[in-house]
């Protein structure tokens, strides 16, 4: 069957229904058409120039452009058909290519984007693998100074493996809003550049970036949203100054951040990726992490964390009083994370509201070292609470009782029943249901939004069972 005896199969109400749909679209205005063009790569953006006359320069005008020359001959291909590209200003350029393309060939490419007075740019200059080698090894790449005095940038966000990230000139992003860092190397003299020449900088993310070592903010005052992943070996910073920022998230590695100074926070999301065995190490942060943010308004503390909190609660390590309104777990119901929470919800007196974001996390796997420090100090959970918690499961005996929903019903109540025996003035707990702990047995999950109501009746306490798919906190 050729194109057209397949058009004339076809029910003339759907052909009508089709020209319709496709009339409908062509009549949209310009800039919605571009709106929809923003979510593709501009190499399939191009090609709707076929689609209609009405398409034919559609492309050409769009304000956004993601384009991904992930080697030398595709670049070529896609600067030849930008021959075409009339927009006076772009919006947005994601803009990905590796070094086997040579510096000039990089530097062309941020030079039209930076000429036509990109708001928002996202770079990614990668190094060329196959098959786990490294076919660009030894090739650097440094960005040009017209890069660093682009005063059109609104937001920016780099992530460049292969070089340090070192300004020659003084950098001047005076419009620049937002800034994401990934992967970087960039010493503390390269970061001064940067802060100094974003005055009006709101928020700064750190993924991974080396070098760093003394992250100092005292002088960006806009700046009030901060975020550092640590978790790549080596990475900083490792001091913090950042009094006027309002909300930081800090996933810390074996290696600490010392915050100095975070004394506007009004919110923290706190973990800790273990890589080593210094466990002991790893308590004295998660408590200094904590000391640091006892004034927030709302914490949220990943799962590593919450169990490095139930090993300093074990050794008898006092804990901060925090001033915490709203607090969120993500965790499992297991015995080796409930003494951490326990002591949080009792040194937590002005707790309002808890949310509890049920994970599938393999905490059994991923904690190997904290068990083997738990255990050469004669200190496991699993022995030492089994008489207080021992209606909670082990990080690996949960995975064989979650598939009878009496048993999940049960382990769900107890925990329900354990945080409202430790959190006295709590006024609304939310707890989201996935991975292991949620099926899709309706009539199970109707029972137990009965005993919800039960138990939230009894204690004048407002318990919200959600779950995962619908779960928005």
């Amino acid at each position: 069957m050729d194109g057209a005896d397949f058009i004339n199969s076809i029910p003339d109400e759907i052909q009508s229904g089709i020209m319709d749909g496709a009339h409908f679209i062509n009549s949209m205005p310009d800039e919605i058409l571009h709106h929809i063009l923003s979510f593709m790569p501009t190499e399939s953006a191009m090609k709707t120039c076929v689609l209609s006359k009405r398409w034919r320069h559609v492309w050409c005008e769009s304000p956004s452009l993601d384009i991904d020359c992930d080697c030398k001959y595709k670049a070529r291909n896609i600067k030849q058909n930008l021959i075409s590209y009339t927009a006076p200003k772009i919006t947005s350029f994601k803009f990905r290519m590796d070094l086997e393309n040579s510096a000039a060939e990089i530097d062309s490419w941020l030079e039209f984007a930076i000429s036509r007075n990109v708001q928002n740019l996202y770079v990614k200059i990668l190094a060329r693998m196959i098959y786990g080698v490294n076919l660009t090894d030894g090739k650097t790449y440094n960005f040009p100074d017209f890069f660093y005095r682009s005063s059109s940038l609104k937001q920016l966000s780099v992530l460049h493996e292969n070089d340090i990230m070192k300004p020659r000139c003084t950098v001047s992003w005076k419009s620049l809003r937002k800034l994401s860092l990934r992967c970087c190397k960039l010493g503390d003299k390269s970061m001064h550049n940067i802060l100094s020449g974003s005055p009006i900088l709101e928020s700064l993310t750190l993924y991974g970036c080396r070098l760093l070592e003394r992250l100092d903010l005292s002088n960006s005052p806009s700046l009030r949203r901060l975020e550092i992943d640590r978790t790549i070996k080596h990475s900083g910073p490792i001091m913090i100054v950042a009094p006027h920022i309002h909300y930081l998230s800090l996933i810390n590695s074996y290696k600490p951040s010392t915050l100095l100074d975070v004394s506007s926070l009004t919110e923290a999301n706190l973990d800790i990726s273990i890589g080593t065995r210094e466990a002991r190490l790893c308590q004295t942060m998660a408590i200094g992490m904590l000391a640091k943010s006892r004034n927030v308004e709302r914490l949220n503390l990943g799962p590593t964390f919450l169990k490095i909190l139930s090993l300093a609660e074990l050794r008898g390590a006092p804990f901060p009083t925090l001033n915490v309104q709203t607090l969120i777990i993500k965790t499992e119901f297991v015995r080796s994370i409930i003494p951490g929470i326990a002591r949080l919800l009792l040194t937590s007196p002005g707790l309002k509201t808890l949310t509890v974001d049920t994970m599938e996390l393999h905490l059994h796997k991923r904690d190997t070292y904290l068990e083997h420090y738990s255990d050469s100090q004669g200190l496991s959970p699993h022995r030492c609470w089994r008489s207080e918690y021992e209606v909670f499961p082990t990080s690996k005996e949960i995975y064989t009782m979650l598939g009878c929903n009496h048993a999940t019903s049960k382990l769900l109540a107890s925990f329900m029943e354990f945080v409202l025996g430790n959190a006295k003035t709590l006024e609304r707990m939310v707890i989201c249901l996935g991975g292991i702990y949620l099926n899709d047995d309706e009539q199970w999950f109707e029972e137990l939004l009965q005993l919800v109501g039960t138990l939230s009746h009894h204690n004048n306490v407002s318990i919200v069972l959600k779950p995962k798919n619908y779960f928005k906190y």
